[in-house]
């Protein structure tokens, strides 16, 4: 199989996880839950595909494959994009859910949403280079 289509697989399976991510913590927390453990399996379901979105890039960056152009400005925001910025959201997600600053659920609606966001563009300058 084609890397660049797991690649691209994998890359919608992440904006499908972090929309499910996003939607059921939305609902958790309308609904006044405290405790959903399938619901933090699903996060760190979504956070594995993440990192094995970043090693199927990684093998095809070193196999000499470059998104869209290939020109440095799409590399660096592809890869901004697609890992740099959803692994700060993530850092940040988890200090603030332990901290109590927000509620869980709270902090993790957002956190979806703007992991999906993200990963989306990252798509966007992947394919079409801007």
């Amino acid at each position: 199989m084609n890397i660049t289509r797991v690649h691209l697989w994998f890359g919608i399976a992440i904006v499908a996880s972090w929309l499910i991510v996003c939607l059921w913590a939305l609902i958790l927390r309308l609904r006044k839950r405290d405790r959903a453990p399938g619901f933090w399996r699903a996060v760190s379901v979504a956070q594995v595909l993440l990192v094995i979105q970043l090693l199927l890039g990684i093998g095809l960056f070193l196999a000499g494959r470059r998104p869209g152009s290939g020109g440095t400005y799409t590399n660096s925001f592809h890869t901004l994009y697609g890992f740099v910025f959803p692994a700060l959201v993530l850092f940040f997600s988890h200090k603030w859910a332990r901290e109590d600053r927000r509620h869980p659920f709270a902090v993790f609606a957002f956190a979806g949403l703007v992991i999906m966001a993200l990963a989306m563009r990252a798509f966007m300058v992947g394919v079409v280079g801007t």
